[in-house]
């Protein structure tokens, strides 16, 4: 049944492959000889301070080529939390912002783009109330709210929705949890906000999804469940357009350790899709008591088979929070610290090949800073946000960081300047701005403080900008040496014949998918999955052509079953740079 599909997305990858091939210098990860490269350099780095704790949670690329971020910050006024959105030029300057608050506490966690806007998801509830709903708010693109709409798994639960991707036929579909039986939540809604279906999944005692991507006429959600032993064990679930369930597959990484032999906690925070099928990102741990995690990046084939998994680590607690795929590698981001408190916690990115194999990997910035999410922009690198303060505990400021691509231009002064509105600090060396500034140097961004009204309060004031610095949230040099892209690579006819060659090999692997690199089995055409349907309310009780499915018990819970698939020992993806690599 999968076999023309998987000839259709060949024929695609050789397309792609060659086209990646043939990219010049600006290319996102072309193809070359040596396994590790140079880090890409750091074309612009700036923070947006609300004047109290804000952090970035999520972006989207805008049509203009900016980027639109969300999050959440403090309030000034009677709401204690609010979404925080805003959006960004190219160059990472501030163009516009917005709040929203529903209730006391509303939280926004990730953004996705549709065709004239985007669309927020998060949590809201009153201080100190478990009764908790999730939250989707729809703005066009300069911020202004279309709609916004709560919802909940069943009255006086706790809910939450994590991620939001958008299908084809622009529908959303939401992932999180419910307290109701501790399972994962899912809902798809259209965009006249009325919701087409919502559905329960839970494998285990306590089920969580924290990332999904739209794809194969379904949807792959990733997260965490506990197995049968206890342990925290990763997860993916396969959803068609029903939201019925194709597998439910649970993954642990081997510890190597004779008496525990495997990591005890183990969770998948993102998913994209690749050739193969998908890969995921998140962080394993062999005590999670400890606050020691490592880095943790698999992929699967269509089916749920485990293709390969490989440890990605830069110092003592390490974790990959987003993930996309490029040309034949994968690009990862997350953040790095020297325990899980977030003492000298840095950003962390990793660009790794296709059998999961580092090229490069480096942290940014300094005090506490983690990235959250990224996304690739075509040809010209990487655009990271998350969110930084001056040392764990304080308050953080959002933040956002390109790696890689075109250096970004300084402006040129002209002979009659328009004053800004915001008078600048005269220090001899900072160059004043008009309103809506084009080709800036790189530098800080000082928000004013959002509204907390429940609509939204766009706010025009761009701030200030001051080359200052080279990382740690500050600007850094704009004409920076290093190629523009983040893989360089000046490639001919041989590359083409080689990346066309590198396909072939997927082609091989993918029509054979049920074949391991590591020989293990990957179950009926390549899975290895045992979930069921889900029993609860509203579910496809229908039998899965894929799947078994198991009754519910006494009509009050929902039970299904799904074989762990355990990870063998591979190699730790060794930090480029010596001072922050971890021995094993």
């Amino acid at each position: 049944m999968e076999r023309e599909p998987s000839r259709r997305r060949f024929v695609r990858g050789c397309c792609l492959a060659g086209a990646g091939a043939l990219a010049a210098s600006n290319s996102v990860g072309g193809v070359t000889a040596s396994r590790r490269q140079e880090v890409p350099p750091t074309r612009w780095n700036r923070t947006y301070d609300q004047g109290t704790t804000a952090e970035a949670n999520g972006l989207a690329p805008a049509s203009d080529g900016g980027f639109v971020v969300a999050g959440t910050t403090e309030s000034g006024d009677d709401a204690v939390s609010e979404i925080w959105l805003y959006k960004t030029s190219a160059a990472g300057r501030l163009e516009w912002q917005t709040t929203f608050a529903e209730r006391g506490v509303t939280e926004g966690f990730d953004v996705a783009a549709v065709e004239d806007g985007f669309v927020v998801v998060g949590h809201t509830h009153e201080e100190g109330d478990s009764d908790q709903d999730a939250i989707a708010v729809r703005v066009d693109g300069e911020g202004t709210e279309q709609w916004r709409r709560t919802f909940n798994a069943r009255p006086r639960t706790t809910d939450t929705m994590q991620a939001v991707t958008v299908d084809e036929q622009g529908r959303f579909v939401f992932v999180g949890w419910t307290s109701r039986f501790r399972d994962a939540w899912v809902v798809r809604m259209a965009d006249d906000q009325s919701i087409d279906w919502a559905e329960t999944y839970g494998p285990g005692d306590r089920n969580r999804l924290h990332g999904v991507v739209a794809a194969d006429g379904g949807y792959v959600a990733v997260g965490e469940t506990d197995d049968t032993t206890d342990d925290t064990a990763g997860w993916a679930v396969k959803l068609d357009d029903e939201g019925a369930q194709v597998f439910s597959q649970q993954f642990k990484k081997r510890s190597g350790d004779q008496i525990n032999t495997y990591d005890d906690y183990n969770v998948l925070y993102d998913v994209a899709e690749t050739r193969n099928g998908f890969v995921a990102v998140g962080a394993n741990a062999f005590d999670p008591q400890t606050n020691d995690r490592r880095g943790w990046a698999l992929e699967i084939n269509i089916n749920g088979g485990k293709l390969w998994g490989t440890r990605v680590e830069s110092d003592t607690h390490t974790v990959l929070r987003s993930v996309i795929g490029g040309n034949l590698e994968y690009y990862v981001a997350g953040e790095t610290a020297t325990n899980g408190s977030g003492d000298d916690a840095r950003g962390f990115v990793a660009n790794l090949g296709i059998e999961g194999e580092p090229k490069w990997q480096h942290s940014y910035g300094s005090g506490s800073s983690e990235f959250s999410a990224f996304h690739l922009t075509g040809g010209e690198g990487m655009v990271c946000v998350g969110s930084t303060a001056a040392s764990a505990g304080g308050n953080t400021s959002g933040w956002g960081v390109k790696v890689g691509g075109e250096a970004v231009a300084t402006a040129t002064p002209s002979p009659t300047p328009t004053p800004s509105p915001t008078p600048v600090p005269d220090d001899g060396s900072t160059p004043t701005f008009t309103p809506t500034p084009t080709g800036e140097p790189d530098g800080t961004d000082a928000m004013g403080a959002g509204t907390s009204t429940p609509a939204p309060t766009p706010s025009g004031d761009p701030g200030t900008a001051t080359p200052d610095g080279d990382d740690g949230g500050e600007a850094t040099t704009t004409g920076a040496g290093g190629g523009g892209g983040l893989s360089p690579a000046v490639v001919g006819v041989g590359a083409v014949i080689v990346a066309l060659g590198s396909a072939g090999v997927l082609y091989n692997r993918f029509l054979g998918d049920d074949e391991r690199p590591d020989g293990s089995d990957g179950g009926a055409d390549g899975s290895s999955s045992d979930g069921t349907d889900d029993g609860g309310d509203g579910g496809d009780d229908s039998p899965d052509p894929v799947e078994t499915s198991e009754p519910d018990t006494d009509g009050t819970e929902e039970v299904q079953a799904a074989q762990t698939v355990v990870e063998g020992p591979d190699d730790v993806a060794e930090e480029s740079e010596p001072d922050d690599e971890t021995a094993e």
